[in-house]
């Protein structure tokens, strides 16, 4: 049931002009700043032959993953992770989580092809609404996306934007956030948040 679901989605999304990345990763060109992104969650259970799948969607903004990257002393990826993104099931009409279930008593091509057409119905319009820099950081700093994810991204949004002290606000609130927690996660934002700190003067020009 997976391989034959699994290879359902990924002909129609070929098909449909996406690029099949690593995994069920998924990427669409936007314009040459943005990718836009889908990853396929996949759950498979052993005891029943039901494959449920959770599509997200988001787009990369190669400009602020390449400084994140940067900040954090870390390899760029060409394409992963998304800057922003967002379940599907929340950028169609319901607005609500939506798995699309794959069993032994429904034709895998029905269900890929529901799939698909949500992707490109919703999906990519959502992709290309937000093609451009300021399009995604306006949706990260209205709530969209993951707090803990965008806590690296939002900041450096607004730099490339020119708006230093939005930049330095959101960087202090999400260390504040933190409190004294000392665990990988929380070491980890910190010491972006000193990089952050340091790549700025005080025109607010990344300093060489």
């Amino acid at each position: 049931m997976l391989d034959a679901a699994t290879q359902a989605w990924r002909a129609r999304l070929l098909d449909a002009g996406f690029r099949k990345r690593s995994g069920d990763m998924f990427t669409h060109t936007v314009n040459e700043d943005v990718l836009g992104w889908l990853g396929l969650n996949r759950a498979a259970s052993r005891r029943s032959p039901v494959v449920e799948v959770n599509s997200v969607v988001g787009v990369r903004h190669q400009g602020v993953e390449s400084m994140v990257s940067v900040l954090l002393g870390e390899k760029l990826h060409g394409y992963a992770p998304p800057t922003l993104i967002i379940s599907l099931g929340y950028v169609m009409p319901a607005r609500s989580y939506r798995p699309w279930v794959f069993t032994a008593d429904t034709p895998v091509e029905a269900v890929a092809d529901d799939l698909v057409t949500a992707v490109t119905q919703y999906g990519v319009p959502y992709m290309e609404r937000h093609g451009s820099l300021a399009a995604i950081v306006q949706a990260m700093s209205d709530g969209a996306g993951f707090r803990e994810h965008n806590a690296f991204r939002l900041p450096v949004g607004y730099l490339l934007l020119g708006e230093l002290e939005k930049a330095k606000e959101t960087i202090t609130a999400s260390v504040g956030e933190i409190g004294q927690r000392q665990d990988p996660a929380a070491q980890r934002l910190r010491a972006f948040a000193s990089a952050f700190q340091r790549s700025i003067d005080p025109q607010g020009l990344m300093v060489p």
